[in-house]
């Protein structure tokens, strides 16, 4: 009879123990399905926000077309118009007079060809992104700067995203001019056989420590938005004694 009264203890405890790990296991097996759903979850929310991000800039540069386009075939037509009419009532009544207008209206055809041309850079769709960026650099180079190419593995890019890069060279070139105040400013692109590397590095005065620590400037932030919509990782560095230094990183599809 006691044998008997141990068994069933032994069997009752066994079973209360299998329960106790039928219990713990679905648990576990709960909690794992809600941690799987809450990173589906927010892996689809991620995409979304990517998405609505890049549908954005697309929107800002479809924008700047449009208004590039009128600047340059609008504003741009009527003002040289205007150029040809008084350059004929000049000739008709030799009025000197109107020198100093003449030259004060090409000043304005040239500040207006250069906005249609920085907001739909024509250069680009026209002879790709290599000259595109070899244009910014001549039209700022000077005796105080020098910006050049110092390596160029063709990235081969789509041309939506040698649209961002080429926005991202000039965000990054207006940084070094007005901010940075440097005088040599370098651009390469280097390919791996796992990633394409971009590297933009000026000898200005660094980014300020808070602003390089968050990356929250707004240029920095145009920066890292652009680079995420190529697929890009950004990172901000200073140099030892002066200088800055931006890297963009791709990753390669494989075989």
């Amino acid at each position: 009879m006691e044998g008997k009264v141990i068994l069933l203890v032994i069997i009752g405890t066994i079973g209360v123990m299998l329960m106790a790990f039928s219990v713990v296991f679905f648990v576990l097996l709960y909690r794992r399905k809600m941690l799987e759903n809450q990173l589906k979850m927010h892996e689809v929310e991620s995409r979304h926000q990517q998405e609505m991000l890049n549908a954005t800039l697309r929107s800002q540069e479809e924008e700047r077309n449009r208004l590039g386009t009128e600047l340059h075939d609008g504003v741009g037509a009527m003002l040289s118009s205007i150029k040809l009419n008084l350059q004929v009532a000049k000739r008709k009544e030799g009025v000197d007079s109107l020198n100093p207008v003449l030259g004060h209206l090409d000043e304005t055809i040239s500040q207006v060809r250069s906005i249609s041309h920085q907001m739909m850079p024509i250069i680009l769709k026209k002879y790709g992104l290599k000259h595109a960026i070899s244009d910014l650099f001549e039209k700022v180079s000077s005796n105080l700067l020098d910006s050049s190419i110092v390596h160029w593995d063709d990235p081969n890019l789509k041309e939506e995203d040698a649209l961002m890069l080429y926005r991202i060279v000039q965000e990054l070139l207006n940084n070094s001019i007005k901010h940075a105040e440097a005088s040599v400013i370098t651009f390469s692109i280097q390919r791996t056989p796992t990633e394409l590397i971009f590297e933009y590095a000026d000898n200005g005065k660094g980014y300020p420590h808070e602003i390089l620590k968050n990356s929250d400037g707004m240029g920095l932030l145009n920066i890292k938005n652009r680079s995420q919509a190529i697929g890009a990782i950004p990172t901000f560095s200073n140099g030892e004694d002066r200088g800055s230094k931006v890297n963009l990183a791709i990753a390669l599809p494989i075989g």
